[in-house]
Protein backbone atom coordinates (compact mmCIF):
# COMPACT_ATOMS: atom_id res chain seq x y z
CA UNK A 1 0.00 0.00 0.00
CA UNK A 2 2.61 2.61 0.69
CA UNK A 3 5.68 1.09 -0.56
CA UNK A 4 7.43 4.55 -1.64
CA UNK A 5 10.34 5.70 0.43
CA UNK A 6 11.29 9.75 1.17
CA UNK A 7 13.55 9.30 -1.99
CA UNK A 8 10.93 8.95 -4.35
CA UNK A 9 8.71 11.83 -2.82
CA UNK A 10 11.94 14.14 -3.26
CA UNK A 11 12.13 12.86 -6.82
CA UNK A 12 8.93 13.68 -7.71
CA UNK A 13 9.34 17.33 -5.93
CA UNK A 14 12.33 18.15 -7.56
CA UNK A 15 10.58 17.38 -11.02
CA UNK A 16 8.11 19.98 -10.03
CA UNK A 17 8.58 24.11 -11.32
CA UNK A 18 10.16 25.67 -8.40
CA UNK A 19 8.67 28.97 -9.72
CA UNK A 20 5.33 28.27 -10.77
CA UNK A 21 2.17 29.66 -9.12
CA UNK A 22 0.18 28.17 -10.90
CA UNK A 23 -2.43 26.73 -8.20
CA UNK A 24 -1.94 22.90 -9.43
CA UNK A 25 1.32 22.58 -9.12
CA UNK A 26 1.02 24.90 -6.01
CA UNK A 27 -0.74 22.00 -4.81
CA UNK A 28 0.80 19.30 -5.95
CA UNK A 29 4.44 20.81 -4.41
CA UNK A 30 2.28 20.90 -1.19
CA UNK A 31 1.38 17.54 -1.04
CA UNK A 32 5.01 16.22 -1.58
CA UNK A 33 6.10 18.75 1.20
CA UNK A 34 3.53 18.22 3.55
CA UNK A 35 4.70 14.06 3.13
CA UNK A 36 8.35 14.90 3.81
CA UNK A 37 7.08 17.22 6.47
CA UNK A 38 4.30 14.96 7.72
CA UNK A 39 5.14 11.44 7.16
CA UNK A 40 9.10 11.45 6.83
CA UNK A 41 9.22 13.83 9.70
CA UNK A 42 11.99 16.11 7.88
CA UNK A 43 12.46 19.83 9.38
CA UNK A 44 11.85 22.91 6.94
CA UNK A 45 15.51 23.39 6.75
CA UNK A 46 16.04 19.79 5.80
CA UNK A 47 13.35 19.91 3.54
CA UNK A 48 14.61 23.42 1.91
CA UNK A 49 18.47 21.76 1.42
CA UNK A 50 17.47 18.54 -0.11
CA UNK A 51 14.95 20.35 -2.54
CA UNK A 52 16.41 23.71 -3.29
CA UNK A 53 12.89 25.37 -2.49
CA UNK A 54 13.18 28.17 0.04
CA UNK A 55 12.78 27.62 3.64
CA UNK A 56 9.65 30.00 3.55
CA UNK A 57 7.82 28.81 0.88
CA UNK A 58 8.32 24.87 2.80
CA UNK A 59 6.56 26.43 5.34
CA UNK A 60 3.21 27.90 3.83
CA UNK A 61 2.96 24.84 1.92
CA UNK A 62 3.10 22.66 4.93
CA UNK A 63 0.19 24.90 6.41
CA UNK A 64 -1.59 24.44 2.53
CA UNK A 65 -1.74 20.20 2.43
CA UNK A 66 -3.52 20.96 6.26
CA UNK A 67 -5.73 23.60 5.38
CA UNK A 68 -7.14 21.68 1.83
CA UNK A 69 -6.03 17.82 1.68
CA UNK A 70 -10.09 17.65 2.04
CA UNK A 71 -10.80 20.60 -0.59
CA UNK A 72 -12.36 18.85 -4.34
CA UNK A 73 -10.53 20.75 -6.49
CA UNK A 74 -7.08 20.27 -4.18
CA UNK A 75 -7.80 16.37 -4.51
CA UNK A 76 -8.39 16.42 -8.22
CA UNK A 77 -5.26 18.98 -8.73
CA UNK A 78 -3.00 16.26 -6.79
CA UNK A 79 -4.85 12.96 -7.32
CA UNK A 80 -1.54 11.49 -9.26
CA UNK A 81 0.31 12.12 -5.65
CA UNK A 82 -2.45 10.93 -3.66
CA UNK A 83 -2.72 7.42 -5.69
CA UNK A 84 1.17 7.30 -5.91
CA UNK A 85 2.40 8.47 -2.25
CA UNK A 86 -0.98 8.28 -0.50
CA UNK A 87 -1.39 9.39 3.28
CA UNK A 88 -4.19 10.36 5.52
CA UNK A 89 -3.05 13.58 6.82
CA UNK A 90 -6.47 13.75 9.02
CA UNK A 91 -4.00 12.20 11.76
CA UNK A 92 -1.73 15.04 11.73
CA UNK A 93 -2.28 17.30 14.77
CA UNK A 94 -1.83 21.40 14.21
CA UNK A 95 -0.99 22.10 17.01
CA UNK A 96 3.17 22.56 18.16
CA UNK A 97 4.86 20.32 20.51
CA UNK A 98 5.40 20.93 23.66
CA UNK A 99 3.56 22.41 26.74
CA UNK A 100 2.44 25.96 25.77
CA UNK A 101 3.35 28.52 28.56
CA UNK A 102 1.93 32.13 28.53
CA UNK A 103 4.04 34.94 30.18
CA UNK A 104 2.06 36.78 33.23
CA UNK A 105 2.95 39.52 34.37
CA UNK A 106 2.57 39.91 38.32
CA UNK A 107 3.60 42.65 40.68
CA UNK A 108 4.33 41.69 44.32
CA UNK A 109 4.96 43.97 47.24
CA UNK A 110 8.18 43.37 49.10
CA UNK A 111 6.73 41.08 52.44
CA UNK A 112 5.07 38.86 49.73
CA UNK A 113 7.97 38.07 47.75
CA UNK A 114 10.31 37.64 50.43
CA UNK A 115 7.88 34.72 51.80
CA UNK A 116 8.04 33.26 48.55
CA UNK A 117 12.01 33.48 48.18
CA UNK A 118 11.84 31.81 52.04
CA UNK A 119 9.45 28.98 50.96
CA UNK A 120 11.18 28.97 47.49
CA UNK A 121 14.49 28.30 49.66
CA UNK A 122 13.15 25.40 52.21
CA UNK A 123 11.53 23.20 48.97
CA UNK A 124 15.09 23.89 47.04
CA UNK A 125 13.71 26.23 44.46
CA UNK A 126 16.33 28.84 43.07
CA UNK A 127 13.95 30.89 41.19
CA UNK A 128 10.93 32.41 42.53
CA UNK A 129 8.87 31.62 39.63
CA UNK A 130 9.15 28.12 40.45
CA UNK A 131 7.47 28.63 43.87
CA UNK A 132 4.93 30.46 42.53
CA UNK A 133 3.74 27.91 39.88
CA UNK A 134 4.44 25.51 42.58
CA UNK A 135 1.89 26.85 45.14
CA UNK A 136 -0.67 27.78 42.41
CA UNK A 137 -0.31 24.29 41.22
CA UNK A 138 -1.25 22.98 44.38
CA UNK A 139 -4.25 25.32 45.00
CA UNK A 140 -5.83 24.21 41.89
CA UNK A 141 -5.59 21.19 42.79
CA UNK A 142 -7.29 21.71 46.07
CA UNK A 143 -9.78 23.51 44.64
CA UNK A 144 -10.49 20.74 41.92
CA UNK A 145 -11.27 18.65 44.83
Amino acid sequence: MEDYNKEDVVNALSSLDKKSRKRVLVDQRSYLIGLLAYRFMMSEHEISKVTGIKRCTVNHNKTVILDFYKDKTYQDNVYVYIAKFPFDFSVVDRTKPGNKKRNIHLDLDTKLANKLKIAGSMLGHTDIRATITFFLEKSLKLWDE
